[in-house]
């Protein structure tokens, strides 16, 4: 879970340039007339739906203020104020304002994930615009640019029709520098795929595909017509009108190479009464698919066709396998697209156009919201289910890219009105699923029934908590995924801004249920044991200590070097934001994947130190929020009675300027405006004094308090330096305080810079945590085997015994002894034949003498070996050992070499 470290930095407060952004005159909208309705609240006159206001492209931001767009660029706002503080001077301008043909309050700010386009949406139209460069948008010349915007279908989200519930860029889509697919789903249920392009006009106007949700979860051949009525057509009545009243809609998959296959192509819808629904799969025309997207979906089409084969199955899984496998098999026989953008590096496929463009309507799912309860769901968010590596590749190096963090089931997040959020697992899965053709399904309708999903937990985001349970307005809900942390989301609820995390709770089922194939009949017990522990970490992160006029809107997530981990949101012309410690997030990044290189900023620098030390995660709190003025002072004394006088009709302006003032009703009623809005403003004004001077007596008494510690610290410091005095040894010099802290800290920053080394180190040797290549592999085999041969790391036993007889060491050992045998029988020998030699001269001296004396005797002859003859055989027995010896030596030496090389 991310870790809060500060509140809204100063650069964003006012009355610094950065709050301009949000606290500049407001441009004039007009009200938009809201159609939607609310079971809840049906007397609600105020907006009820997403508020989506601040869109971000790297550290660029676009925030709608009323009916007009305002573009900063963070990091350049935040040097800019360093700058300006730093040397006094004038604040330059913080934002640029984009002009755009929107008449009516803008909801909501999406930009597509290339950062090409901007989907600009109100309650009933959309309005897609060409990002410009940053570049272009950064010139010297800050005055308005008009943005090259095209309205999308001019014909059906117009006003009379039915108001938008989400608008979605598609994470599969062919996105370029020209083209895109944006997805629009409105309150009747009605979904329609546009594919985007700038040199067709047409594009813009009607969608390549439309599917309306409440036809087609009554269809029975994918022949039928399931768009959606045309403008103006009347349609008779139905009770899908109230069960299937679309909330949100959201994607399974983010497009990411770690995600099931299907994940990314199937669009969940969330309906008002608690009941979800899967449309899957949903592709445009022309999809970019991942690298891992047709070998998974190849090896479950055909894993399922060889189990269905197998097995007695009934004739709906059948025909939904052979469907399965028929439309991947088209995929794997079409070629991909030539590349129309050079800075396109993924491969464009087609779409199968057998079964059907239009997938099978799956659900409803059902959460087990409660009917009696006046609950409405506001919003949905789903994590997708991690991809199966292992039966992907089956065993070969690219499944080791693929850890088992992520859980292998579905994860859906429904938010409700009630100011909860309630989790649940789908441990069926969803894949693609078509209508059977026509004429096949004469005596087979497919049956969809409801599925219960397993409800994990609720998280209560606390609004009774924060201003009491006197209000009787209903929360909408907005859900926003973290751009940083994988399982973890920001709601936003009225006042507040909640951190919900689910990254450890994932984590941990993930590793626990890696080792399983497949669901087993013990699952739901574990999973009901598991809920007993914390599944979700909620906190609030942001919480407006005043009431809004306006609830705060979805946030923006930033991360980044120059601006930090930072979450924005926006409200009643006003910036709120939360920053986040990075630490964390880099030492996660360099264990699972790539990530931002780290900041060298001051708040990096203490992210450091606190890393460094296990315990101080929790010791540093965090920062105050700085006080912001309220935004009555800065408004202009006569701006309420001149709001007013512009509202009067013509006869009441004419009592003012034209006529005499006479007692009359009309006059009254004149007055009696007057006084109300002078009482409002003033009332503002006395609540705004009354908190200033509630601040600055807090911050009297808060100083004071400090001068009173610091004043008995420094009592502390002081005895603590007499008593070092009387501590000395005889003969040791004295040293004071300042130095020997100057000492401890040289030492502390030693050490700090030996432990960054060692950590530099061993995150070079074990980043990644990867297997080794085939290469690495093999020589670690070839050392091994020459460690066998030498008798390195021989196992104990009768066959490490046989084994260690036929190793180099053993024969080393053998040529020693048989060396150190032969030297003893060479010697032996040497001294035998001397010994021979001596008693051959004695016995040849006696004959002499016996035949010199007998006068003649025949001569004694004996067979003898010379001793050079011996001592030449024995020099080359001991060269030969010599030699033996050497080149054991140096086999020896050379494993020992590699033995340190390798690390073993």
């Amino acid at each position: 879970m991310p870790k809060r470290i500060g509140e809204t930095p100063p650069w964003l407060c006012r009355p610094s340039p950065g709050a301009r952004i949000f606290s500049d005159p407001t441009p004039q909208a007009p009200p938009s007339p809201s159609k939607r309705t609310s079971t809840v609240i049906p007397q609600a006159t105020d907006y009820y739906g997403p508020r989506r206001l601040i869109a971000q492209r790297g550290t660029e931001i676009f925030a709608a203020i009323g009916n007009k767009i305002r573009w900063a660029e963070l990091a350049r706002t935040r040097v800019q104020w360093e700058e300006d503080a730093t040397k006094g001077s004038e604040p330059r301008p913080a934002y640029r304002t984009l002009s755009v043909p929107v008449y009516y309050p803008i909801r909501q700010l999406i930009i597509s994930p290339s950062g090409h386009f901007l989907a600009i949406c109100t309650d009933y139209t959309v309005q897609v615009a060409v990002v410009p460069d940053h570049s272009r948008l950064s010139e010297q010349d800050q005055s308005a640019l008009k943005l090259k915007t095209y309205q999308l279908g001019p014909t059906t989200h117009v006003l009379p029709g039915s108001p938008l519930a989400s608008v979605l860029w598609h994470p599969l889509a062919n996105a370029t520098t020209s083209t895109d697919c944006l997805v629009t789903v409105t309150a009747e249920a009605a979904v329609r795929v546009w594919e985007l392009d700038r040199s067709n006009q047409f594009s813009f106007e009607r969608p390549e595909l439309a599917v309306d949700l409440r036809k087609l979860a009554d269809g029975v051949s994918c022949d039928q017509d399931f768009e959606p009525s045309s403008f103006g057509k009347s349609r008779g009545f139905s009770v899908d009108d109230f069960d299937m009243e679309a909330a949100a809609s959201c994607f399974g998959g983010r497009g990411a190479d770690d995600e099931d296959a299907w994940a990314s192509m199937t669009l969940w819808t969330a309906m008002k009464n608690g009941d979800v629904y899967a449309l899957c799969p949903l592709l445009p025309s022309k999809w970019q698919p991942t690298t891992t997207t047709i070998p998974s979906l190849s090896t479950s089409a055909v894993s399922r066709m060889a189990t269905i084969v197998a097995e007695d199955v009934d004739v709906d899984e059948r025909r939904a396998a052979d469907q399965q496998y028929e439309w991947v098999s088209e995929i794997d026989s079409d070629e991909p697209l030539p590349y129309d953008d050079a800075s396109t590096e993924s491969e464009t496929r087609l779409r199968p156009l057998n079964p059907s463009a239009i997938p099978r309507l799956q659900g409803p799912f059902e959460i087990g919201v409660d009917e009696e309860d006046d609950i409405e769901i506001t919003d949905i968010v789903v994590f997708p289910p991690r991809l199966d590596g292992d039966d992907l590749y089956s065993g070969e190096d690219e499944a080791d890219d693929f850890g088992a963090s992520g859980m292998p089931y579905t994860t859906i997040l429904l938010a409700g009105s009630d100011g909860k959020v309630r989790i649940a697992l789908d441990l069926d899965g969803v894949s693609g699923q078509w209508l059977p053709k026509k004429g096949r399904s004469t005596f087979s309708v497919p049956v969809a029934e409801p599925k219960e999903l397993t409800t994990i937990n609720t998280v209560d985001l606390g609004l009774e908590r924060s201003f009491g349970s006197s209000d009787t307005a209903t929360p909408f809900v907005s859900l926003t995924l973290d751009t940083v942390h994988r399982y973890t989301l920001f709601a936003s609820v009225e006042w507040k801004l909640v951190s919900i995390s689910l990254d450890e709770w994932i984590t941990r089922m993930g590793m626990e249920l890696s080792g399983e194939a497949e669901p087993d009949s013990r699952l739901q017990t574990r999973l009901e044991t598991t809920r007993q522990n914390q599944v979700a970490f909620a906190e609030t992160v942001v919480e407006a200590k005043d009431r809004l006029t306006e609830p705060l809107s979805a946030p923006a997530i930033i991360d980044d070097d120059d601006t930090g981990y930072l979450v924005l949101s926006s409200s009643s012309s006003s910036a709120y934001a939360a920053e986040f410690d990075r630490g964390q997030t880099h030492a996660r990044s360099l264990r699972h994947s790539t990530s931002f290189a780290p900041s060298q900023s001051p708040l990096r620098q203490i992210t450091n130190t606190d890393n460094q030390d296990s315990a101080s995660s929790t010791d540093i709190p965090p920062s105050r929020a700085i006080y912001t003025p309220s935004r009555v002072f800065d408004n202009t004394a006569g701006l309420p009675l001149t709001q007013l006088k512009q509202r009067l009709p013509p006869p009441q302006k004419r009592i003012l300027t034209e006529q005499p003032m006479r007692l009359s009703p009309a006059l009254l009623d004149l007055m009696s405006s007057a006084h109300r809005t002078v009482s409002i403003q003033t009332a503002e004004l006395e609540t705004a004094a009354a908190e200033l001077f509630r601040r600055c007596e807090r911050l009297r008494e808060e100083l004071g308090e400090q001068v009173k510690q610091m004043s008995e610290l420094a009592d502390r410091l002081q005895h603590v330096r007499n008593s070092g005095e009387e501590d000395l040894r005889p003969g040791e010099k004295k040293v004071d305080q300042e130095t020997r802290m100057e000492r401890t800290k040289d030492k502390q920053r030693e050490l700090n810079r030996r432990f960054e080394e060692v950590r530099r180190k061993v995150g070079k040797v074990g980043a990644g945590k990867r297997e080794l290549s085939l290469k690495e592999k093999a020589w670690v085999e070839e050392i091994e085997g020459i460690g066998e041969r030498v008798g390195v790391g021989l196992e104990s036993g009768d066959e490490g015994k046989e084994r260690a007889k036929e190793s180099l060491a053993a024969r080393h050992e053998t040529v020693k002894d048989l060396a150190q045998q032969l030297l003893a029988e060479s010697k032996r020998l040497q001294d035998l034949q001397e010994q021979q030699h001596e008693d051959q001269l004695a016995s040849s001296k006696a004959s002499l003498v016996s035949s010199t004396s007998s006068g003649g005797g025949r001569r004694t002859s004996g067979f003898l070996v010379s001793s050079r003859h011996q001592k030449e055989r024995i020099a080359e027995v001991m060269a030969l050992v010599e030699r033996e010896g050497a080149v054991i030596e140096a086999v020896t030496g050379r494993l020992e070499r590699l033995k340190i090389d390798s690390g073993l």
